[in-house]
């Protein structure tokens, strides 16, 4: 029991620094990209990274079971490889790319 809250509480944790992580790297995009371009990108891709999260989410809830499901979890990350690549396409159509600092 004290397993499993200790992986729910560590989930928790990297969620919460994953959505400053995504804060910081829009900051870092509208430096190289117009911000109406990443408007645009962000409200497209809005409905997928919200499925993205949960997904994550839920892939990260299933290795804390003791039961682990490995079809479970397979199933689970080729659905999140799949939203990684149409936000991927969005991005490449709109010519929206990460930033590199110098």
């Amino acid at each position: 029991m004290r397993k499993n809250t200790i992986v729910r509480t560590a989930v928790v944790v990297g969620l919460l620094s994953f959505g400053a992580l995504s804060a910081s790297a829009a900051e870092a995009c509208e430096k190289c990209t117009e911000k109406q371009v990443l408007r645009q990108f962000t409200e497209e891709t809005a409905e997928l990274t919200t499925v993205l999260k949960t997904k994550n989410f839920q892939l990260r809830e299933l290795y804390g079971y003791d039961g682990f499901d490995v079809q479970k979890a397979n199933q689970i990350e080729t659905e999140i490889k799949n939203l990684k690549d149409k936000i991927k396409l969005s991005a490449n159509k709109l010519d929206v790319f990460p930033c590199t600092t110098i």
